[in-house]
């Protein structure tokens, strides 16, 4: 029982072994393993993982709590053995706790065997991590009582980091993410927080140039912890996570810029800044050309930090001259103070992180983002400091105002009341000049009256006068008579001009009706040939759901893949892909047909030629590949009554068949005037196919015969089937042909490059080869790596 008891206790522990610093793995939840694990700095050479596999002589200890990586050193190997002592497999994490890691490869080795290889890294789209953490995270299981070796290649050129290294069970590893989420969120609600006040002093307008430079500073400062926690390559540079290091290096720049304006800005509303003026002047000239050279000659971050240190200490140092020289008494600058007092412990902790061995920013980052945030509320109470002055100052002024208005307004009413008995004086006196003028006024009325009657005698012989100018009215009405006579004469030609102009708009509506009819004839074209456009639509599809998925060929030969590019919506060519059990070994049936025509009549044959195929193999049950092809023949000519028709004789198809038997490393070949490709180190073979047709009739002394080739295959080999349509594509600077000498030269060239860049590579060459010449027949080839 006591033994019993002493065993249950060893296995509670996090023990250590000291022969060879194995880690005994038993129920912990989090490890820090950064002092027990063995580094080795090669300098130069040892890229790969079997170099360093069997060198344990060249790998020291770190024995440091952090893993310490200089810019010099641009590889870093290191390594460290674990062994779970549970009675079952149990599942660990570990993580590399640095964000801005460039490249890092795990390989783990159980016993002498190298069962697992992953990469991962800054270099990496985030998107690629099989564990999304911010962090860089690989899980492995361990079996029990087995020693597994773990080894990581970190490359980090021209830049220094330091990395704690953590393990982590899974319930662990969900404790530390949810702690660290949540300081992050409690750090950056803080933060958002300050930039609503600063962006409320905006709105007020108060200080506006002040607080766009607090805002800027800010918001660096965000954008900086950002790219240090790695949540920039998490939710921004996701894509693209690799620029982070470099972007890093930029903001302490900005964030030194903006930290001078906003000081000059605060500044400049006191008396005696000009010497302040010369020392941000000078503070931003050196930020600029620090920023500039280390962007040029891409200096490491020692020199970048020394260089943000020197020229934060020169600004602090300004500013502390600056307060001597002017004493202010105003009560909110004693918060600025203090925010200049922090401003010295945030470098100082920057410095810190940076130049301690033992520490990095894992462990002072809370403190600075404390200091920050104390900094950036301390401005923050500066401001409202100053707006609470700026209003009580302003509250008294217009008391002030207001009192010298009271006092304006009564030496404006006395002035008034002056105004109003002088012009009452003037009213009377105005009046009685008035009454004068109204009884003149009334003389000449009376006069008026007179006048009038006068008139009235005077009208009386006016009307005489008319009566004499009776003959006059006479001579008028005839010049009058005359004149309708005229007008008679226009309205007569107007009708003329109206009914030629009837005659006009009859003619436009028999125009218009014709123009009406050929709408409708145009109408009826668009409808027409929108139903054909519609209906070919609907034949690709069908088309295309008969072609096997790439997936389906992959799921067998994952190195391979499908050029096709039909010259019409619809195509004569199309590949076949078939699986089926012979002697209890399963074999695989690939062919690329080129069916006679393109179009909608390739497409037609298309489908006789796939269901001839498919009959022969999972109807007739035909195994060999010549035979198959004789039965498409059989198959064609029957569908076509070629033996009766002739007009269909040069109707057929084209194609290379191969039946893959992995079990034997054999292929076995057919063609109908197609040839088979294939690759070996480099060399092309060439396996010509018959030269008749599938769909060509026998004659008395000439009889069509499909001869089926046995070839033996290594495994790495590459066989590529085709139509031929690139070889018959019109192109290059003469329009010629681009033919199989060339088509040969290109597979040799091509059969290197990884699967996907092979299609890319040889698209790319069509579509150079091709320019503006018309595409003369569908394209259709084939790479299988066996």
């Amino acid at each position: 029982m006591r033994i019993i008891f002493v065993w249950l206790i060893f296995l509670s522990l996090p023990l250590y072994s000291d022969a060879d610093n194995e880690i005994l793995f038993s129920q912990q939840s989090e490890i820090d393993i950064s002092d027990n694990i063995k580094i080795f700095k090669p300098g130069a050479g040892f890229k790969e993982i079997n170099d360093v596999l069997f060198i344990d002589h060249l790998f020291t200890e770190n024995n440091h709590r952090l893993l310490n990586i200089n810019a010099r050193d641009s590889i870093i190997w290191t390594k460290f053995e674990i062994r779970n002592v549970n009675q079952y497999p149990v599942s660990i994490l570990l993580e590399y706790r640095n964000a801005n890691i460039q490249e890092i490869y795990f390989y783990i080795k159980k016993e002498l065997l190298l069962i697992h290889k992953k990469q991962t890294g800054a270099k990496f789209p985030f998107y690629q991590r099989n564990i999304k953490s911010r962090f860089f995270v690989q899980q492995f299981t361990l079996e029990p009582g087995i020693k597994y070796t773990i080894f990581t290649k970190v490359i980090n050129q021209n830049n220094r980091i330091k990395i704690p290294v953590n393990l982590y069970d899974q319930q662990g590893f969900n404790r530390r993410t949810s702690i660290d989420n949540l300081q992050s969120g409690l750090f950056y609600g803080i933060f958002f927080t300050l930039l609503l006040t600063a962006f409320l002093f905006l709105i007020l307008k108060f200080h506006v140039r002040s607080q766009l430079f607090y805002m800027l500073y800010m918001l660096s400062f965000m954008i900086l912890f950002f790219l240090l926690d790695g949540f920039a390559s998490q939710y921004l540079l996701f894509e693209n996570p690799g620029i982070t290091s470099s972007v890093t290096k930029v903001f302490p720049f900005i964030i030194i810029a903006a930290f001078a304006g906003l000081t000059y800005q605060y500044f400049r509303f006191y008396e005696n800044c000009g010497f302040f003026r010369k020392v941000v002047t000078g503070v931003l000239i050196s930020d600029a050309l620090v920023l500039a050279l280390a962007l040029i000659f891409r200096f490491n971050v020692q020199i970048i930090m020394i260089s943000i240190m020197l020229i934060s200490l020169a600004l602090i140092g300004g500013i502390v001259i600056h307060q001597r020289k002017n004493k202010i008494n105003d009560p909110s600058h004693a918060y600025f103070k203090w925010a200049m007092v922090v401003s010295f412990f945030i470098i100082l902790l920057f410095g810190l992180q940076h130049f301690l061995y033992h520490y990095g920013y894992n462990d002072f980052q809370i403190l600075i983002k404390i200091a920050v945030i104390v900094q950036l509320s301390l401005v923050a109470l500066s401001y409202y400091k100053r707006l609470q002055i700026s209003h009580s100052r302003a509250q008294q002024n217009n008391i002030r105002n207001l009192e010298k208005l009271n006092k304006v307004i009564e030496q404006h009413n006395a002035d008034l009341e002056k105004k109003v008995a002088e012009r009452t004086q003037t009213l009377e006196y105005k009046n009685a000049q008035l009454e004068e003028h109204m009884a003149e006024n009334k003389a000449i009325t009376e006069e008026l009256h007179k006048q009038r009657d006068e008139m009235e005698k005077l009208n009386k012989e006016l009307e005489k006068a008319f009566k004499k100018s009776t003959a006059d009215h006479v001579r008028l009405q005839k010049a009058m008579f005359e004149n309708e006579e005229q007008q008679q004469k226009l309205e007569e030609s107007f009708n003329e001009i109206s009914q030629k102009n009837k005659t006009l708009e009859t003619q436009n509506e028999e125009i218009r009706a014709q123009s009406d009819k050929i709408q409708e004839q145009h109408h009826l074209l668009e409808i027409k040939n929108r139903d054909i456009t519609d209906s070919i639509i609907y034949a690709e599809r069908i088309q295309n759901s008969i072609l096997p998925p790439l997936r389906t060929i992959r799921q067998v030969f994952p190195e391979s893949f499908i050029y096709f590019k039909p010259k019409e919506r619809l195509s004569g060519d199309f590949y076949w892909f078939d699986s089926r059990k012979e002697n209890g070994e399963t074999v695989y049936m690939v062919a690329a047909v080129d069916c006679t025509g393109h179009g909608v009549p390739g497409a037609l044959m298309s489908i006789i030629a796939k269901d001839g195929l498919n009959d022969a193999v999972n109807g007739k049950k035909i195994e060999d590949p010549g035979q198959i092809i004789h039965h498409l023949n059989q198959i064609t000519i029957d569908t076509l009554n070629k033996e009766k028709n002739e007009d269909y004789l040069k109707d057929g198809m084209d194609l290379s068949f191969v039946k893959i038997v992995p079990g034997k490393k054999k292929i076995y070949f057919a063609g109908a005037r197609n040839p088979l490709y294939l690759i070996r180190n480099n060399e092309l073979e060439v396996y010509d196919g018959s030269v008749f047709s599938a769909g060509t009739l026998a004659l008395e002394n000439l009889p069509v015969d499909f001869k089926t080739q046995e070839i033996d295959y290594l495994e790495n080999d590459m066989i590529y089937l085709f139509s031929d349509g690139f070889a018959d594509q019109f192109g290059g600077e003469n329009g010629q042909k681009f033919r199989y000498r060339r088509f040969k030269k290109m597979m040799s060239k091509v059969v290197n490059l990884p699967i996907e860049e092979q299609k890319e590579r040889i698209d790319e060459i069509f579509s150079n080869w091709k320019r503006d010449w018309e595409q003369i027949d569908d394209v259709l080839i084939m790479g299988i790596r066996l």
